[in-house]
């Protein structure tokens, strides 16, 4: 895994080198509690330092997300935050639109795998 500013570094276009890496961690402030309210992600923010606080909970996947792209969320407040797929998708074995739970300082990596479905990883 590497940043997409180091593979341009080394010579790869930037096209290319933003569909195989990723971006600077980027600091992002949960909202909300529901997908409704959740704080919609930017599908160019690849690498996210997630804050939350006790009624801000929520963030929620990119709907333009590319098929097979990779989303890394850590979670650096002391509040678990609840990651949401996009609007009308799923992930894991959820229901659509269900989100699943991202404790204090552990991270969590997403693949859009299908138009409406994402797998996640749970960091130990």
């Amino acid at each position: 895994m590497a940043l997409a500013t180091d593979l341009m570094g080394v010579g790869l276009q930037q096209e290319q080198a933003v569909r195989l890496g990723y971006s600077d961690a980027t600091a992002v402030t949960a909202a909300g509690t529901t997908t409704g309210t959740a704080t919609p992600l930017n599908g160019s923010v690849t690498n996210v330092a997630l804050t939350t606080a006790a009624s801000q909970t929520g963030l929620r996947l990119p709907a333009n997300a590319e098929l097979m792209s990779v989303y890394i969320v850590r979670n650096v407040a002391a509040t678990a935050a609840n990651i949401y797929p996009h609007t009308g998708g799923s992930i894991n074995a959820s229901a659509q639109d269900a989100a699943v739970t991202l404790a204090q300082n552990l991270a969590r990596i997403f693949i859009r795998v299908a138009a409406d479905r994402w797998v996640s990883f749970l960091s130990a």
